[in-house]
């Protein structure tokens, strides 16, 4: 039983280090708009897109980015954009999450959310890597109690 567990903690061990290991690649984000392809739109379909890495000297200068813009015309069409960001090439607030931002010339604003991790511009909600920790390590803790006191 204690063989047993060792195995187990190991490998929960390895998988976390493997799904929290970032290597020195460059970040890769989703880039399409809905005006191109519908497929880009609110209902977003990853799996018609392959994401791409965004081209700097390090991840730390870009983030993924997802631009939502209101409703426009008749038909209620809100334009979504997903791509990299190279950090500092507007004035907004960089910081990871949505933020409002007012687009030149339009009575409109749009919104802007940012995230950092690979393929993060898929959803209009951007989960923060302490989020996603918290998630696998309550998980992991509920399996081993299950498993340490099965009835």
């Amino acid at each position: 039983m204690v063989n047993e567990m060792q195995t187990i903690s190991t490998w929960i061990l390895c998988f976390l280090l493997c799904c929290h290991a970032k290597l020195a690649e460059a970040l890769k984000c989703y880039h399409c708009n809905n005006l191109d392809n519908p497929a880009c739109g609110v209902l977003f379909k990853p799996y018609q897109f392959v994401a791409q890495p965004c081209q700097g000297h390090s991840s730390r200068d870009f983030k993924c980015v997802l631009q939502r813009e209101p409703p426009t015309g008749k038909d209620d069409w809100v334009g979504i954009i997903r791509s990299c960001y190279e950090m500092g090439s507007l004035s907004v607030n960089e910081t990871n999450g949505c933020h409002v931002m007012k687009i030149a010339g339009l009575t409109t604003a749009a919104k802007l959310c940012f995230c950092d991790t690979d393929y993060c511009n898929h959803a209009m909600v951007t989960w923060s890597p302490a989020s996603g920790l918290v998630v696998v390590t309550s998980l992991v803790v509920s399996v081993l109690y299950h498993f340490v006191h099965p009835y």
